[in-house]
C-alpha cells in the first residue's frame, strides 16, 4: 500500500492537509475530515471531479485530478515528485 497527503496552501501560508491519496491494487480519495471545514473556510474548494467531502473514491485509474500532475503516473515516479501545479497551492507527498 502507498499512501500520500494532499496538502493545501493557504494565502496565509499555511498548510492543510486536506484529504488522503491511496494505491492498493486500486486508488482511494478521501478528503481529511478534521481539516477539510477550516480549509473551505480559508479558500479551499474541493477538487471539480471528487467534490463530495463525504464520499470515499475508488478507482482503478488514478484520479484526472491527480492525474494531470505528473508527466507520468507511475508509482514509483509519483513517489519521488510533489505533483505542483503552477495554477494552484496543492501538494501530494508520499508518506508511505
Amino acid at each position: 500500500m502507498e499512501v500520500f497527503s494532499v496538502l493545501w496552501q493557504s494565502l496565509e501560508k499555511k498548510y492543510y492537509t486536506v484529504g488522503l491519496l491511496v494505491y492498493n491494487q486500486q486508488w482511494y480519495f478521501k478528503y481529511n475530515f478534521r481539516t477539510i471545514e477550516e480549509a473551505i473556510k480559508k479558500g479551499f474548494r474541493p477538487f471539480p471531479d471528487l467534490n463530495d467531502i463525504k464520499k470515499e473514491y475508488v478507482s482503478d485509474e488514478l484520479f484526472p485530478t491527480f492525474k494531470n500532475r505528473y508527466f507520468e503516473y507511475d508509482i514509483d515516479i509519483m513517489k519521488e515528485q510533489l505533483g505542483q501545479l503552477v495554477t494552484d497551492k496543492v501538494l501530494i507527498k508520499y508518506i508511505k
